[in-house]
């Protein structure tokens, strides 16, 4: 029996047994030392908590790691005892920095009153040299700073003004101390970390030689689902970890951003299914290894049915809802029509070609059920499922997965977005936004890159006008695609390229993946796609600064008219005198 294998079905949600769902029940367990995946958050923060005495304020969502990064700066400073685990709160001499150390493991654990004493004794710790870390969710941490302005531990801040300064330090979140009336926290907001950069090290965890060593000696291990899913990974770990990536890159980008709990409620139940060592047969057969295959698990399925109690977990339901293996790829020519299953892992290929061939047998005698029965159907989908993890894919073929099951624009923002551009991405990015802004704008599409992007008066909800009044326009040197680089002083693995439209007026726009998508579906030739009301939002917000700094200043009073006829847009200009009017 692998004790690893019970770890892993406590740290989902899809069934009961979740008696390490909570990190503190977590740190106490002998795994997860050897699963638990060092953050350079909690290096950065040991290290400024070392220089000098320093009250640290940790706030975020329920599972984004703020319990674990507690755990691992004790370890740091080595005051961690294993026998006494994380106490509700402590405080201890840390000989690694010369002084006393007080921490709350989470404030929404104690009583109010507690709550406003214990956060007074960590804000006044400072001055009697002594560092502190504080894990508090948004609202009671307010509501404390709140308390202990009402009984005047604070003096120099208004309660308005306190929860204004902690909301701007949540939203900027740039790991430096600031003031809070009399008191310096430095207050990092975990919700605005980004997670997926831990991804690959969670595979590289959950496929760690030792963790499976014991299930070397298992007589049932030919026939074990779970030890078959270990070996799969194992054999295709770099395309998986870039797909899970990617899949949580999309959720992040889109406003759906996943805590570390619910990415390793994925992870794990893909692994087991929940399954418990002593419950497997030596009877089993490739069926179960099939029902049971991460590629399955992965997408909430056992077999080819959508598995109800998967859906429990966030990100199975939020990939259930992509629905991306019901998309056709480059690949489905191959496995339908031909039954070559050559370009999947060799475990994989092995599994879906004795199933596959099993299962279809009976539409081969009558082929005239073959679109009568939903069985096919099912089966192609978890072909799918299993071609897009376990496909054996170079760089390039990635790119096109990516590309067929997200957007077509997603390898590149991926690519944008981690490497320095050439001037040649640079140029197609920009003919890209340009052809789309002169759609949003203009109301048609352009023909070529030169078109100027005229400004027209435009009636809300009467769609375009055949002739409609210009107020400005835009030219293409008007327009630039500008790419910053943002560092992150938590983890080096978060720097990444941001995306910016720039215009001569000097003001920029940020260009996050979704409106790029939205653009790039404009540019192509779509009349109409949907967009996040966020982002239409700010387009508007754009369009508004755009009419306000590229507005005609003529000297002389002249009216143009843009004209929309078959040949395309055609402008007009009319300059109106005493008793006539002159058209040009």
């Amino acid at each position: 029996m692998n004790g690893f294998v019970t770890y892993l079905n406590s740290l989902n949600n899809a069934n009961s047994s979740n008696e390490n769902a909570l990190a503190e029940a977590q740190v106490t367990n002998q795994y997860y030392k050897k699963f638990h995946v060092e953050r350079d958050l909690g290096n950065y923060l040991a290290k400024e908590l070392s220089k000098k005495p320093t009250c640290v304020i940790l706030t975020g969502h329920a599972g984004d790691g703020k319990t674990s990064l507690v755990y691992q700066i004790l370890k740091a400073v080595n005051i961690f005892d294993e026998k006494e685990g994380l106490k509700k709160y402590d405080q201890k001499f840390a000989s690694e920095l010369g002084r006393d150390f007080f921490y709350i493991k989470d404030m929404s654990e104690l009583s109010e009153q507690e709550q406003i004493n214990l956060l007074k004794h960590a804000l006044l710790g400072k001055t009697k040299g002594m560092s502190s870390i504080v894990v508090s969710n948004t609202g009671p941490l307010i509501e404390t700073f709140r308390q202990l302005i009402k009984n005047g531990n604070i003096n120099t801040v208004t309660e308005e003004e306190a929860e204004m300064k902690l909301l701007k330090l949540m939203d900027e979140n740039v790991g430096q101390e600031a003031n809070i009336g009399d008191f310096d926290i430095l207050l990092v907001n975990m919700a605005r970390i980004d997670n997926v950069v831990l991804v690959p090290k969670f595979i590289d965890k959950i496929t760690s030689d030792e963790l499976w060593i014991t299930c070397e000696t298992c007589p049932k291990r030919p026939v074990c689902p779970i030890y078959n899913n270990y070996n799969s990974v194992k054999e295709n770990k770099r395309n998986i970890s870039l797909f899970a990536t990617s899949y949580y890159r999309w959720l992040f980008e889109s406003d759906r951003r996943l805590t570390i709990r619910q990415i390793l409620a994925q992870l794990s139940y893909s692994m087991t299914g929940n399954q418990q060592c002593e419950s497997i047969s030596e009877n089993y057969g490739i069926e179960r290894k099939f029902n049971y295959h991460f590629s399955n698990l992965f997408f909430g399925y056992i077999g080819i049915i959508a598995y109800e109690e998967a859906r429990q977990i966030r990100a199975i339901q939020e990939l259930q809802h992509l629905e991306l293996d019901s998309k056709e790829t480059s690949y489905d020519y191959d496995f339908f029509a031909r039954n070559d299953f050559s370009h999947l892992s060799s475990e994989t290929q092995e599994i879906i070609s004795s199933i596959w061939e099993k299962r279809m047998q009976k539409y081969k005698l009558k082929p005239t059920e073959y679109m009568l029965f939903e069985e096919p159907y099912l089966l192609r989908k978890a072909v799918r499922r299993m071609n897009i993890l376990f496909g054996q894919y170079n760089k390039e073929g990635l790119n096109g997965l990516f590309n067929e099951l997200f957007s077509p624009i997603f390898s590149n923002y991926l690519s944008f977005r981690e490497n320095k551009w050439n001037i040649k991405e640079s140029r197609i990015l920009k003919s890209t936004l340009y052809k789309a802004l002169h759609y949003i704008l203009v109301g048609t599409h352009s023909k070529n890159d030169n078109d100027k992007i005229y400004l027209p008066l435009q009636r809300q909800g009467t769609g375009m006008q055949n002739v409609q009044l210009l107020l400005g326009e835009l030219n293409n040197n008007d327009i630039s695609v500008i790419q910053k680089y943002k560092e992150s002083v938590f983890d080096a693995a978060e720097n990444h390229y941001e995306l910016y439209i720039g215009f001569t007026s000097k003001k920029e726009y940020k260009v996050p993946l979704m409106l790029l998508d939205y653009f790039n579906h404009i540019a192509k030739g779509a009349v109409s796609s949907k967009i996040n009301p966020s982002l239409s939002h700010g387009i508007d917000r754009m369009k508004s600064q755009l009419f306000s700094e590229y507005q005609y200043n003529d000297n002389e009073e002249i009216i143009r008219l843009l004209i929309h006829t078959l040949k395309g847009p055609k402008l007009v200009k009319l300059q109106i005198g005493e008793s006539e009017i002159f058209v040009d």
